[in-house]
C-alpha cells in the first residue's frame, strides 16, 4: 500500500530513487513526494549511502543493494520523511545490481552481477535482515567474448503468486527457474526448470504474465524482448522483437522490461546508442505487437516503473541526471512527454 504524505485535494505518494554515487553527484537513496494527479514530484530527503543502484519495498521498509566491490545490501524504513538504517549485511560477491522481495515468504535475493552470484536472505518482522539462507555460484560463459567471460548474474523476479523465481544470468544465456523451499528452520533456493536463450544476448531482466504462462526476456547484448511460452512443461521460444525503431543499427542495450498494471501492454527501454521506451501490446494468447518507438529524451534509461494507476510512466536516464515523466493513456498505452523531469544524479531505479 502506498503512503499518502499530505493531505488535500491532491494524492501524494511516496516515490523512491536508487543512485549511483561515484561521480559525487548523487548522495544516496531519495526520498519524494510523487503527486498522482498532476506528476509533480518535490523531494523530501535522502540517506547517504554508497551506491544503492537497485530498490525494493515493501510497507515502511526499503532494502538497496550497494553496488560496489565489496557488495552489501541495506535495510532501510521511513517514517515522517525520513530514512533509518536497520542493518546492513554483505552480499558475498562484487557489484549486486538487484534485489527482490519474497511473496510468499519472508526473504529477500539479491543478485551480485560482476561475481556472478546468487543470494536467500531471510527477514526479521522489524524488517531488518535476519541472515544469509542460501547462496548460489553461477558458472557459465557466452559467445560474446568481451561481455560473457563468466556468469553475470543481473537480476531476480517472483511471479504474481511468489512460487516461482527467474534469475536472468547475463554471462551464460540463461534464465533459471527456482522455488524458495521453506524447511521450517530456514530457507533454500530450489531448481526446477530453465531456459536458455539464443547465444550472445545476454538476458537482463524479466516480465512475467499474471498467470505465469508467459515470459518476457529482456536481452541486453542483442536489445531484443524474447517471448517464451510452456509447451509439456518446458519454455518454448514463440517470438522475438527488437527493443529499437527499424533500422536502428546502433550500440544495444536493453535495460528493463515490464508489464502495465491493467496486463494490456508490455514496455522496454533501450539504453545503448539507441536511447528508446518501446511499447508494444499484449495479444490474447501473449504474444507483442510493436507499437510505438519513443524517445527518453535524455540518455542511458535504466529503469523505469508506472505511477499506480498506470497513469504515469517515470523513467530514469543515467547518463542525462534526470527523470523524465511521460504521461501514459491508459486505454491505447501511447505515451507522450510530459515536459516534467526530476533532476537528480545518475538516478537508475525508481519505485513506488
Amino acid at each position: 500500500m502506498s503512503v499518502i504524505l499530505k493531505s488535500g485535494s491532491a494524492q501524494v505518494i511516496p516515490l523512491f530513487v536508487g543512485t549511483y554515487t561515484h561521480k559525487g553527484n548523487s548522495e544516496g537513496v531519495y526520498l519524494y513526494s510523487f503527486d498522482v494527479s498532476s506528476g509533480d514530484a518535490t523531494m523530501e530527503s535522502y540517506l547517504k549511502t554508497d551506491n544503492p543502484s537497485f530498490l525494493a519495498r515493501s510497507a515502511q521498509y526499503i532494502y538497496a543493494v550497494n553496488e560496489d566491490d565489496n557488495g552489501k545490501v541495506s535495510a532501510l524504513k521511513f517514517s515522517d520523511s525520513q530514512f533509518d538504517v536497520l542493518n546492513q549485511l554483505s552480499t558475498e560477491g562484487m557489484h549486486p545490481c538487484h534485489v527482490a522481495l519474497g511473496v510468499r515468504e519472508p526473504v529477500l535475493v539479491v543478485s551480485n552481477y560482476s561475481s556472478g552470484s546468487l543470494v536467500l536472505y531471510s527477514l526479521n518482522a522489524d524488517g531488518s535482515l535476519h541472515k544469509k539462507e542460501d547462496f548460489i555460484q553461477f558458472e557459465g560463459t557466452g559467445p560474446n567474448v568481451e561481455r560473457q567471460k563468466r556468469s553475470h548474474v543481473h537480476s531476480a523476479f517472483f511471479n504474481v503468486t511468489g512460487d516461482r523465481l527467474y534469475v536472468s544470468d547475463l554471462g551464460s544465456d540463461r534464465v533459471v527457474e527456482y522455488n524458495i523451499v521453506n524447511t521450517g528452520t530456514d530457507y533454500a533456493f530450489q531448481q526446477v526448470g530453465g531456459i536458455k536463450l539464443k547465444g550472445g544476448s545476454g538476458p537482463r531482466h524479466v516480465a512475467i504474465s499474471e498467470d505465469a504462462a508467459t515470459i518476457y526476456a529482456l536481452a541486453e547484448l542483442t536489445g531484443e524482448v524474447a517471448v517464451y511460452q510452456k509447451s509439456n512443461g518446458q519454455w518454448q521460444l514463440r517470438q522475438t522483437l527488437p527493443v529499437y525503431a527499424e533500422g536502428f543499427t546502433g550500440e544495444q542495450g536493453g535495460a528493463d522490461v515490464k508489464i502495465s498494471p491493467d496486463g494490456k501492454y508490455l514496455y522496454a527501454t533501450n539504453r545503448g546508442e539507441a536511447d528508446v521506451i518501446v511499447h508494444y501490446k499484449i495479444l490474447k494468447n501473449g504474444l507483442l505487437t510493436q507499437k510505438n518507438v519513443y524517445s527518453v529524451e535524455g540518455k542511458s534509461p535504466r529503469n523505469f516503473n508506472f505511477s499506480p494507476e498506470g497513469k504515469f510512466v517515470l523513467v530514469t536516464n543515467q547518463q542525462s541526471d534526470e527523470i523524465v515523466v511521460f504521461n501514459r493513456n491508459t486505454k491505447t498505452g501511447a505515451l507522450t512527454d510530459s515536459k516534467k523531469r526530476i533532476a537528480i544524479g545518475q538516478p537508475v531505479c525508481v519505485i513506488f
